[in-house]
């Protein structure tokens, strides 16, 4: 059988690859991405990390805040991706590193990373950007019609005639199949040639090893939680999980719930750490999840996403935890233009 041939037009070229590279100026370069991280963004940070150093020899660092909690990121970080260090906030980053690159992410969204004021920035992203962005930046590629930023440092590693091993390989792979739900969610063309691509350089054993990760107790007992919790407005269902032992687990609920029959929207939260972590999800057509996630938020939160999928974070300092899940979940209904009735998900 003939092998499979796959072309097309990459628009990352020579020019942008030159830019990109006079941005970065000598090194050493700061790369990062949101707070606690998933496979798209480890995935990403580790094929740029190979594209500046690996190819340019420019030395680099990839750090992260918050945590990696899913049970097959865990698995992800320890096995593909154990170049990524945990971030000392009291760190200067401008008396270290002459650039930084955010992937999967941009200064000031789902970052607590500090900035220095003339900190020259490059961003790689398929997020939309924020409103009121007015950060000059050295570098941006922002491409919110790409399903995962994978797909977009595949292009660059492309471009540049890296050769991407299987250990990358399989990192990129799985980010960008995490991130586009094996390409059902948000993916494009490009995300598909990157797929396939990537497929068939991978290291098939190690992917396995990742997706079959161990669960903890914890988790099973924050789903039974949530589950009990869970209320559905005709056709949108809404669960908080009190307490979290993690970051992540209300994006997890998120993606069980919203299989829910009929439903069209999920929102889902829970407190780590005097934060109020939530998630969304959307079928709307019409409702980009990143978009829908800017009229549900509200002072002092943050929030981002894409596609179908998005989430943000309300800090605490003192305010009654009911109260503020209640406003949320009020303004995401009326976001989504809900006016259903609240029944329990288990009743009847």
């Amino acid at each position: 059988m003939a092998a499979l041939t796959i072309r097309s037009m990459n628009p990352v070229n020579r020019e942008k690859l030159n830019i990109l590279r006079r941005s970065l100026r000598q090194g050493p370069v700061f790369i990062t991405t949101h707070d606690n991280p998933d496979p798209d963004a480890l995935a990403s940070g580790k094929a740029m990390r190979q594209l500046i150093t690996g190819t340019w020899g420019i030395p680099t660092s990839l750090y992260y805040n918050g945590l990696v909690g899913r049970a097959e990121n865990r698995a992800m970080l320890g096995l593909l991706t154990p170049e990524w260090r945990l971030f000392d906030n009291t760190r200067d980053l401008s008396m270290d590193f002459s650039a930084a690159v955010f992937v999967d992410c941009q200064p000031g969204t789902r970052t607590s990373l500090p900035l220095e004021p003339d900190f020259p920035l490059i961003v790689i992203d398929h997020h939309s950007s924020p409103e009121g962005q007015t950060r000059q930046l050295a570098y941006a590629d922002i491409r919110p019609q790409v399903g995962s930023t994978v797909t977009m440092a595949f292009q660059y590693l492309e471009a540049a005639h890296v050769n991407i091993d299987p250990i990358l390989a399989t990192a990129m792979f799985y980010g960008l199949r995490a991130d586009t739900n094996g390409l059902s969610k948000g993916a494009t063309a490009d995300d598909g040639i990157a797929y396939v691509k990537l497929l068939e350089r991978l290291d098939h054993q190690a992917l396995l090893r990742i997706e079959s990760a161990g669960l903890a107790r914890e988790y099973y007992w924050a789903f039974a939680q949530g589950i009990q919790n869970a209320r559905v407005y005709g056709k949108t269902i809404n669960a908080h999980l009190g307490e979290m032992h993690r970051p992540d687990l209300a994006a997890e609920l998120a993606d069980l719930l919203f299989r829910y029959e009929s439903v069209h929207a999920a929102l889902c939260s829970g407190v780590y750490d005097h934060v109020l972590h939530f998630s969304v999800r959307t079928g709307l057509l019409d409702q980009d999840a990143g978009l829908l996630v800017s009229k549900v938020i509200f002072p002092p939160g943050s929030a981002g996403g894409h596609g179908l999928m998005a989430g943000g974070q309300l800090p605490l300092k003192g305010k009654n935890v009911g109260e503020l899940v209640s406003t949320l979940e009020r303004r995401f209904l009326e976001s989504v233009g809900e006016t259903g009735i609240a029944e329990s998900l288990l009743s009847g």
